[in-house]
């Protein structure tokens, strides 16, 4: 009986050195299975890049007229006024400017363009890669210096 019991014990050994994640992986702890510790994982490709969707991107393609430029047609997300540095979100039909060191979201506009038409001021729609970024305001010194007034 102690005869068998050794063979058993080194036939284990033998098969779990050959493989062992074949083993472990039946039991959900090893290699191949899907689940480690209750999370999914996920293979990747090396060039795949993980994108995190903002919350109020529309579920379609949609073409926006804001109003106070109801015959305009915006595409993305954020509208860029340079000359009074303050951004347009046609998502959340919001402005957001900078009080101070203070950036603020108000539907509202700034208290500086409230007199002015801005329909007619230079402005620019941002890029599709910041259509998701809700604060759009951290890069605004790029911004600055990439639209320039004229």
């Amino acid at each position: 009986m102690k005869r068998i019991n050794k063979w058993f014990i080194l036939i284990v050994l033998a098969v779990l050195a050959a493989n062992p994640n074949q083993l472990l992986a039946q039991r959900g702890r090893g290699g191949n299975h899907p689940h480690v510790k209750g999370k999914a994982v996920r293979k990747q490709h090396p060039h795949h890049r993980v994108i995190v969707r903002s919350r109020y991107r529309p579920a379609k393609i949609v073409v926006f007229h804001p109003h106070w430029a109801p015959k305009r047609a915006y595409n993305r997300r954020w509208v860029f006024f340079p000359r009074y540095n303050f951004y347009w979100d046609n998502w959340r039909q919001m402005y957001v400017y900078r009080n101070g060191t203070v950036w603020i979201v108000n539907a509202p506009p700034p208290p500086t363009v409230v007199n002015i038409n801005i329909d007619n001021e230079k402005q620019y729609e941002l890029k599709e890669i910041e259509d998701d970024v809700d604060d759009v305001y951290q890069t605004n010194e790029t911004h600055q210096t990439e639209y320039k007034t004229e």
